[in-house]
C-alpha cells in the first residue's frame, strides 16, 4: 500500500523516539529528542508543513525537495540496507503439475533437456532495490526492485506487497554479506538491463528529437551552402572569375556549365576576385555545421546512473527441480525453481547478462544458457560466442560493439 510523505516521517521519527502529532490542516506537530533534532537541524519543538501556501513563519517546510527531507538520510543511514527475513509458503505445488509445467515452458533454440529429479528444499531470494537516474536535456528517475533466487540467478521484477516480512526481518550477518556478493552483482547487472527496457520509450524519444533537431541543422546549413554556391556560380558566369580557364558560353549549355562549376567548387579549383573568400565561407559553414551536430549528440546523450538502496535475503521453502540440459555430446545438470512468492516458476537466467529472456541458447564450451543478445556474432568477423565464456570474440580478439 502507498504510504503519504507524512505517514512516512511519522514513522521514521516515532522509531527514533520522537512524538508526533497530525493536525487538521494536514501539518505535523514534532517533539524530537536532542540527538535528533540536532541530526535534522530543528528544535525539539517544531511544526512541520507539507506545501508552499502555508504562511505560518515557524514551520518548517518538510516535503520531497525541502532541506529537511533531505536530512532525513542521517537517521536512516546504514540502518536496514542489508536484512534476511523469513517467509513462510503453507502451500506447494503438486510435483507431478509442476514437472508437467516446466516441460511446456522450458525451451532452448539450440539443445534439449529431460527432467532428471524433484526435491523439496530451503531456499533463497534476495529482494534488491535500485534507484536510477537518467540524465539527458530531460531527467527520468525511479526505483526499481529485482528479487534473484540465489541458487540459480534467475531474476524478475518484483512488484508484490511484502509487508508481512517486516515484523521477521533483521540484520544481515557480515559471513552471510560475503555468500551473497556475486548474487548481488548478478541482480545489479539484471537491474542495468531492466531499467533500460523500462526508459525504452524515453530512449526512443531522444531519439526522435535528436534526428529531428539534425536534419534542421543539415537543412539550414544546406540552404546557406547553396546561397553561397548560387553567388560563386553567378560570379563566374557573368565573368568576374577572370582567371577561370572555361570552353566559351556558345559551346556548352548552362546546365554543363553549372555542373563544371559545381564541381570546381567542391575541388576548390575556383580562384578569382572574390571567390576566395566564398570557398572560405562554404568551410566556414560544414564547419560550424559539424560543430552543431556533436553539441546536439552532447545534449540528447543519455547517462544512466543506477545505485544500490538496500536488499533484503528472504528464506523460505520450495520446489527445486533438476533438468539435465543436453547439448551435442554434453550435458549439464540446472536447477529450476518454483517461486512461492510469486506463486510461478523463475525464468531461467541468462548467464551472461542475468536478464530474464523468453529466448535462450546453450553454448558449446560450457554450456552457458544464454540469451539471444549475448549469443550473437561478432561485429567484425561475425563469428557467433557466448559472452559469458569470453570477454572478446575469441576468433579476432574484438571485443563486442
Amino acid at each position: 500500500m502507498d504510504r503519504t510523505l507524512p505517514e512516512v516521517i511519522t514513522d521514521i521519527l516515532t522509531h527514533n523516539n520522537g512524538i508526533v502529532e497530525h493536525k487538521e490542516d494536514g501539518n505535523l506537530e514534532v517533539l524530537t529528542p536532542s540527538d535528533v533534532s540536532n541530526a535534522l537541524g530543528i528544535p525539539e519543538l517544531a511544526r512541520l508543513r507539507f506545501s508552499y501556501d502555508e504562511t505560518a513563519d515557524e514551520a518548517i517546510y518538510a516535503s520531497y525537495d525541502s532541506d529537511f527531507f533531505n536530512s532525513m538520510a542521517k537517521l536512516v543511514d546504514n540502518k536496514g540496507k542489508l536484512s534476511v527475513a523469513r517467509y513462510d509458503n503453507s502451500s506447494l505445488p503438486n510435483v507431478t503439475k509442476l514437472s508437467k509445467t516446466i516441460s511446456e515452458k522450458v525451451m532452448f533454440n539450440n539443445a534439449t533437456f529431460r527432467l532428471d529429479k524433484t526435491e523439496e528444499k530451503n531456499v533463497s531470494y534476495l529482494l534488491c532495490y535500485f534507484k536510477y537516474i537518467a540524465l539527458s536535456d530531460e531527467r527520468q528517475e525511479g526505483v526499481m526492485s529485482i528479487l534473484i533466487n540465489e541458487q540459480n540467478l534467475s531474476t524478475a521484477s518484483f512488484k508484490y506487497d511484502i509487508t508481512e516480512l517486516n515484523e521477521a526481518t533483521e540484520e544481515l550477518q557480515d559471513i552471510e554479506r560475503c555468500e551473497i556478493k556475486k548474487v548481488f552483482q548478478s541482480a545489479y547487472s539484471a537491474c542495468t538491463c531492466m531499467v533500460k527496457e523500462k526508459l525504452k520509450d524515453f530512449i526512443n524519444s531522444l531519439e526522435r528529437r535528436l534526428n529531428r533537431d539534425v536534419r534542421r541543422v543539415y537543412e539550414y546549413y544546406e540552404t546557406l551552402k547553396n546561397e553561397t554556391k548560387r553567388t560563386i556560380k553567378k560570379k563566374v558566369l557573368t565573368g568576374e572569375s577572370n582567371n577561370m580557364k572555361t570552353p566559351k558560353k556558345t559551346e556548352q549549355s548552362l546546365v554543363e556549365w553549372e555542373n563544371l562549376i559545381e564541381k570546381q567548387i567542391e575541388e576548390r579549383t575556383v580562384s578569382g576576385n572574390g571567390t576566395d573568400k566564398l570557398l572560405n565561407k562554404l568551410d566556414a559553414i560544414e564547419a560550424e555545421r559539424e560543430w552543431k551536430v556533436k553539441d546536439l549528440i552532447a545534449k540528447y546523450a543519455l547517462n544512466i546512473r543506477i545505485e544500490p538502496v538496500s536488499a533484503i535475503r528472504i528464506e523460505t521453502q520450495s520446489i527445486l527441480s533438476w533438468i539435465n540440459i543436453k547439448r551435442r555430446l554434453s550435458s549439464r545438470l540446472f536447477p529450476v525453481c518454483f517461486n512461492p512468492i510469486t506463486r510461478q516458476i523463475d525464468a531461467l537466467p541468462c548467464e551472461s547478462c542475468f536478464s530474464p529472456q523468453k529466448s535462450y541458447y546453450v553454448c558449446d564450451d560450457k554450456l552457458h544458457i544464454i540469451c539471444a543478445d549475448c549469443f550473437a556474432g561478432c561485429n567484425n568477423c561475425k563469428k557467433q560466442y557466448c559472452k559469458a565464456c569470453y570477454d572478446m570474440c575469441p576468433k579476432c580478439r574484438k571485443k563486442m560493439g
